[in-house]
């Protein structure tokens, strides 16, 4: 190895402090210059200001200046560094001729025989770092792909912010602590949000002429040029965590990023939004009906009864044909996008995209455990998995629970702002501007999904047709057996997710989806304006909009496991919610009746109908048919004998014995596809189950007129496991965001 540099300084000249170690002030020494030190000042720079960097000691850069006190020489090299810089003298002909030395020895293989040149080394070299940690991430990185420095990340063995100070280090670049130093926001604001957002980059300061930008990148050389054609000012580069420069976007851009995700869409399209309930010309329209049946009323009475009777008589037997017929389709038929076993295995882990996961959380302190387990139970390369815990700043419960838990680094807290409304679609929303997958998936905080659902979602987009642009996964519950309610529950989602849905799926009709395991190509799902905030059945609204827009959505054959509801009143609430949700969607799309019809066309506007308009309109007429036939079985009065002449009686009748036959039908056969053969038997007494759809649906009318807005709460943890394990049991709460 050739002889080290050495240059002669003056120490402490530039009013540093002395110690007793150091040469006295004045006192000229001859230093050796490091090569990791030269590494970190560009020969630009070096040679511009004419400074020679001689050792780094922690996160001290000693240099050596020719005029130590030109305090704008020390702020450029302190701002390219990232580190506090502690000048020193040396003569301008000894730094001009050293820095050919330097910078010539920099590259030389002798030089840097044995030092680190790869952010493994350089973390060992440190202590922070086992080599076979390292091998363990190489392995992981040959098998998948991906960084290294990501991957150790996802190990756990460092966090991003010494991520980005090794990186710094690796590459010679200045390292700068965000939360530390923060910009000043109009700085920040030179690039665009979604813009900075997209690039992982932020501009952070002035130097000079030069504006400095944050980046997580360093490898990246069109992000570089690209951010050059952006800014149009000269740049100096320096390195930061993904972390911090995502906290310094949501400081800086907060309002707006409030503002998008609770008006983006009613901006966008207001006729696609809830955010009104009923738009003046239905109203009128309501109006106008009312006031036609009370003058027919009171002009013939019993003729307008029996056309009443007769519409809703033809309407619910239609909705129970319909039903009948997308059962038969979804139980004698595959998917539209089937994914088979060999599907599953060609597909390389250094091929999968990154894939961006959504956990809206409010309340739910006690069962954060158990998603973030299931989330890492996920068979996909963790460090492809961009997981975004969506906590409420107004639930500070929660988010005490989430920082204690520790979960590993590819979950992100993400602070929702306390601004109503306070529902899961505005948490979604607020997430989604920082969701960095090309696939976004939603779960909710009791969900446990298939481990390989995810790489079974890409599978199923690479096969499908380009207008899908959405996946649902099927929905059934972990505890059917808790009491007759989950059973009846486990019944009702047997039958929709793998008779109904896959029926709607067959048939091309548009899909309503669940409020869980929706897949999303995320770029598609912005375009689309993403969930409406107002809307409290958001994921149903989401279906529509998009066949609207053109896009499908697909189903797969992969089932997440969620919590059914034990317990009558949390049930009701959820219930009345979805209901709620199902009016508000056929209110919106129904605003312009003419142009839906000709959007979807005839038979998906049926569909339409029959499935979003029918849901409520089923259970909400079910009392007053069970009110009239027990007032016949009792009191037999002849007024109930004009109300079904002939053809409606038979009509009625058929609704009666058949219509409730082919309900419980249906929940024989989901049961039965799903191997559930003991909830059979409680198929036979559901219409009991129906008496609480019919409630909660009243409640959700009467919330439809008074709280359009209103999310209730579902509480969860509420199951028993029979195997002793013990239960934590979510807070009771009035709205809920997740």
């Amino acid at each position: 190895m050739s002889e080290p540099i050495e240059i002669s300084v003056i120490m402490f000249s530039s009013n540093q402090p002395t110690s007793g170690d150091q040469p006295a002030l004045g006192m000229s020494s001859k230093v050796p210059v490091e090569p990791n030190a030269i590494r970190l000042v560009a020969r630009e720079t070096a040679e511009k200001y004419t400074a020679l960097p001689i050792k780094k000691q922690g996160r001290v850069l000693l240099v050596a200046f020719a005029n130590p006190d030109d305090q704008n020489a020390v702020d450029v090299v302190a701002q390219e560094t990232g580190l506090r810089v502690r000048a020193v003298e040396a003569s301008a002909e000894d730094i001009r001729n050293t820095i050919p030395l330097a910078y010539g020895a920099e590259t030389a293989p002798e030089v840097l025989e044995g030092l680190p040149t790869n952010i493994g080394w350089l973390l060992i070299d440190r202590g922070l770092l086992q080599i076979e940690q390292l091998e363990e991430a190489l392995a992981i990185q040959s098998r998948g792909g991906g960084k290294l420095g990501t991957i150790l990340v996802n190990m756990g063995v460092i966090n991003r912010l010494l991520l980005a100070e090794v990186l710094a280090e690796q590459f010679k670049m200045p390292f700068i602590n965000l939360r530390e130093e923060p910009p000043d926001a109009d700085i920040v604001r030179r690039l665009d949000a979604k813009k900075a957002r997209g690039l992982k980059a932020v501009p952070v300061r002035w130097s000079g002429d030069s504006l400095v930008v944050a980046i997580t990148d360093p490898t990246d050389q069109d992000l570089q040029d690209r951010l050059n054609r952006e800014l149009k000012v000269p740049l100096i580069f320096c390195i930061a965590s993904e972390l911090d420069i995502n906290w310094i976007l949501d400081r800086v851009y907060r309002s707006s990023y409030i503002e998008e995700s609770i008006m983006g869409l009613l901006y966008r399209d207001p006729d696609e939004s809830a955010y009104e309930t009923f738009s003046d010309t239905q109203l009128i329209l309501l109006l106008a009906l009312i006031a036609l049946i009370v003058i027919c009323l009171a002009l013939a009475p019993e003729i307008t009864l029996i056309v009443i009777n007769s519409i809703f008589t033809i309407i619910y037997i239609s909705i129970s044909f319909y039903r009948l017929w997308l059962a038969y389709r979804g139980a004698n038929t595959n998917l539209t996008i089937n994914v088979t076993a060999e599907d599953l295995a060609a597909l390389e882990e250094t091929d999968l995209p990154v894939y961006s996961i959504l956990v809206p959380l409010y309340k739910e302190k006690d069962v954060l455990p158990e998603v973030v387990r299931s989330i890492d139970r996920l068979n996909y390369p963790k460090s492809k998995l961009d997981v975004k815990l969506l906590l409420e700043e107004r639930d500070q419960e929660t988010i005490q629970a989430a920082i204690k838990l520790r979960p590993p680094a590819h979950f992100e807290f993400v602070y929702i702002p306390d601004a109503p409304p306070h529902t899961k679609p505005k948490a979604c929303n607020y997430g989604l501007v920082g969701a960095r997958g090309t696939f976004t998936v939603i779960y909710d905080a009791e969900d446990r999904p298939d481990a390989d659902q995810l790489r079974m979602a890409v599978a199923a987009f690479r096969k499908a047709p380009l207008n899908v642009a959405c996946l649902q996964a099927k929905l059934n519950y972990y505890n059917k057996d808790q009491n007759i309610l989950t059973r009846w529950f486990t019944l009702e989602y047997s039958s929709w997710f793998d008779l109904i849905l896959p029926g709607l799926d067959n048939t091309g009709a548009p899909i309503p989806l669940g409020g869980t395991s929706n897949h999303f190509y995320t770029e598609r799902l912005r375009e689309l304006g993403a969930w409406d905030p107002f809307n409290v059945t958001e994921d149903a609204d989401l279906g529509i909009r998009m066949f609207k827009h053109g896009y499908r959505t697909g189903m797969i054959d992969s089932t997440t496991y969620e919590e059914s509801n034990s317990q009558v009143g949390n049930w009701i609430r959820q219930r009345s919610r979805w209901v709620k949700g199902y009016m508000q969607t056929w209110l919106v799309h129904m605003r312009h009746p003419l142009t839906l019809l000709r959007t979807l066309g005839f038979k998906q506007f049926l569909s339409f109908h029959f499935i979003i308009g029918g849901t409520p309109f089923v259970f909400l007429s079910n009392p007053f048919y069970w009110i009239i036939t027990s007032l016949w079985f009792m009191r037999q009065w002849s007024i109930i004998d004009l109300l079904f002449p002939n053809v409606i009686y038979y009509l009625a009748m058929f609704n009666l014995v058949i219509g409730n036959f082919v309900f419980m039908y249906m929940n024989l056969i989901g049961a039965h596809r799903r191997g559930y053969y003991e909830l059979t038997r409680y198929a036979l007494i559901s219409p009991l189950y129906w008496v609480l759809m019919s409630i909660a649906s009243w409640k959700a009318l009467w919330q439809l007129i008074t709280r359009p807005f209103y999310w209730e709460k579902t509480i969860h943890g509420l199951h028993k496991p029979k195997t002793g394990t013990p239960t934590a049991t979510a807070q009771p709460s009035t709205a809920q965001t997740s």
